[in-house]
């Protein structure tokens, strides 16, 4: 979340493995066999090894056959918990596919329409300074082409749970660690007043990217949330409540929430790109990256978008899936639908990357094959070669075989 573009350099090594993975026949699936699943043990224990990253998890699946799940290193290297399919994390931007669910489903409640003005349902008027007479509308947000940048002032959304000592951070991050030291809670609604409303404390011009809205493709975190507060409004309903009801708890996820569980057993430290630890920390945007969830209870949420992209989903009726995760009218040439990511060819998705959070969530359409891979660790040179990686050998082996 803090810096999405460090995906491009992965979605060329995933090109290529889209072509490994095997496309075998469209039957029923059948259990992984035992060698394949050894062979990836052998792979996967081979990146940890290096010793680039402290713990990860994966998963491989169908709709509703799981054919390998496995956690591999450690959760906390200071108490050597392991890593497991159930370690509990904050998952990144990989939370923003919840915002996409939730708004199809006020879209099919009547709640909404994707192509209203921002404004029907804010309190506050957000207007792009430099194109005041375009209208920036609710399917905008969710195709991250509404023109809202994420400036300096979105770094205020980070609550540290301690101070953070800046010296386990290179020096050009030592004028944002005095922000972070300095950021004070406040509520969701009142952070997206003071940066995008014209009268807020944190308003400029360079909130705002140069071009029209629904005209360029530029990521949005602020606008996520922005939509993620929409949808508060027009459902008068707390989205922490509305995805918890109509997500969380129909898919089973009992270990996911948009707050840290209480004396959590199972939850993971977080370490940066130099492995120094750094404290527990929550947003006050928490839609866009802040959902604690694991490898195994976001392989259910996925198994729901797989069935609900063949036809058989039971969060959303057929129509809702495939515009959520389709190319949207007028939007053929950007990368994303409607908060999932569309931009490898053969996959359907999200990435993720915060302090010491880095995961990744796709599925392909021609298979039904879904994978995810969790680390509790930012990611740089050395780790990045190791996250990629392994997320290339899950497509390595047809393991419906």
């Amino acid at each position: 979340m803090r810096n999405i573009y460090w995906i491009a350099a992965f979605f060329g090594l995933l090109l290529a493995s889209c072509t490994l993975f095997h496309k075998g026949s469209e039957s029923k699936p059948a259990p992984a066999t035992p060698n394949y699943a050894d062979s990836l043990d052998l792979l996967l224990r081979g990146w940890l090894d290096q010793g680039n990253l402290p713990g990860f998890a994966v998963a491989v699946f169908s709709k509703d056959t799981i054919y390998y799940q496995r956690g591999f290193g450690y959760a906390n290297l200071e108490t050597r918990q392991a890593y497991t399919p159930n370690t509990v994390q904050m998952i990144a931007s990989v939370s923003k596919t919840l915002i996409g669910v939730a708004l199809m489903q006020a879209v099919e409640a009547g709640k909404l329409n994707l192509d209203d003005d921002i404004n029907k349902y804010l309190p506050f008027r957000v207007i792009h300074p430099k194109y005041p007479d375009s209208v920036i509308r609710i399917r905008h947000l969710a195709m991250h082409v509404s023109g809202i940048r994420d400036s300096l002032y979105y770094n205020r959304s980070y609550l540290f749970g301690a101070a953070l000592d800046k010296n386990i951070f290179s020096k050009e991050w030592w004028p944002l660690v005095e922000v972070y030291n300095r950021n004070q809670p406040i509520e969701m609604s009142v952070f997206l007043e003071k940066i995008l409303s014209k009268q807020g404390e944190w308003y400029n011009d360079d909130n705002f990217y140069d071009h029209a809205p629904g005209a360029a493709y530029e990521y949005s975190n602020l606008g996520a949330t922005l939509l993620a507060y929409i949808l508060e409004r027009a459902t008068k309903e707390d989205y922490r409540s509305f995805t918890r009801k109509r997500i969380l708890q129909p898919l089973g996820m009992r270990s996911s929430s948009w707050e840290k569980p209480q004396k959590c057993r199972k939850c993971s430290a977080y370490y940066l790109e130099n492995g120094s630890r750094v404290p527990e920390y929550r947003l006050i945007t928490y839609p866009d990256g802040g959902l604690y969830s694991s490898v195994a209870d976001m392989t259910k949420f996925l198994q729901e978008m797989i069935k609900g992209f063949g036809g058989e989903g039971t969060l959303l009726p057929t129509r809702s899936y495939h515009m959520m995760m389709g190319k949207q009218p007028g939007g053929e040439a950007f990368p994303d639908g409607l908060c999932w990511d569309l931009s490898i060819p053969c996959c359907i998705g999200h990435a993720g990357n915060d302090f010491g959070t880095s995961t990744l969530m796709y599925f392909e359409p021609s298979t039904g094959v879904g994978r995810i891979l969790f680390a509790n660790k930012s990611l740089q040179a050395d780790s990045e070669a190791t996250f990629y990686g392994i997320f290339n050998d899950l497509f390595r082996y047809d393991l419906r075989k």
